[in-house]
């Protein structure tokens, strides 16, 4: 749990924190089968008052493991996530139900950061940009050079279309 006292900041009205940590996933409560993080977690941001809210903007770093998308390779990559998240008072009124809340003079900001972090992951991650892939016929890894397979055949169902591109 990364716990912030937020007394200083709440009592005056352009208070503001710096905020630099190296956090363990454990501390942000991430799983390896939710993310395998091979390092700390760098943060960096403020917790600042903005009046009727407590405003948190931190960017956070980390080395983690990734499967390409295109050749199912393994890789190291870098994580990048921006995280801007208001806290409201317990008192305040017409807040949204998913708001983030805090009733004493203590918040607790792990919530916020380990969702930004597990958001921040591509749903396709790619072991380079031009990465060929694998091959549809037989399933050679593409980057490693051509297998020889003929793959512009076109599917049955779709030869009918063919007559379209000719017109």
């Amino acid at each position: 749990m990364i716990k912030i006292n937020v007394a200083e900041i709440k009592k005056r009205l352009v208070g503001e924190k710096t905020l630099a940590y190296e956090l363990s996933p454990a501390e942000l409560e991430i799983t390896p089968e939710e993310l395998v993080i091979d390092s700390t977690v760098n943060l960096e941001g403020t917790m600042s008052n903005a009046g009727d809210v407590l405003l948190l903007q931190a960017v956070m770093t980390a080395k983690v493991q990734r499967t390409c998308g295109r050749c199912l390779k393994n890789f190291t990559g870098v994580a990048r996530a921006e995280v801007v998240e208001k806290f409201y008072p317990a008192s305040a009124e017409h807040i949204e139900n998913d708001a983030f809340v805090y009733d004493s003079d203590v918040i607790d900001i792990t919530e916020p950061l380990r969702e930004g972090l597990l958001l921040a992951e591509p749903m396709q991650a790619l072991c380079k940009p031009d990465c060929r892939g694998l091959c549809p016929v037989c399933g050679a890894d593409l980057n490693d050079g051509d297998c020889g397979c003929d793959r512009s055949t076109v599917d049955p169902r779709l030869a009918a279309l063919k007559q379209f591109i000719k017109n």
